[in-house]
């Protein structure tokens, strides 16, 4: 395998690593709000 496509390669799933994880933070920090909210709702719920 020539230099320049390991090189393009190693480059390439870096930056799908950085993309999977800058999505899944960005999913995980969405979906923190919504998720209080009904453990709010759920607690008041009752009272």
């Amino acid at each position: 395998m020539p230099e320049r496509l390991r090189t393009l390669i190693g480059i390439l799933l870096i930056l799908a690593a950085a993309g999977v994880a800058s999505g899944q933070a960005l999913l995980v920090s969405c979906s923190i709000p919504a998720a209080a909210g009904s453990v709010q709702r759920a607690v008041a719920a009752p009272g």
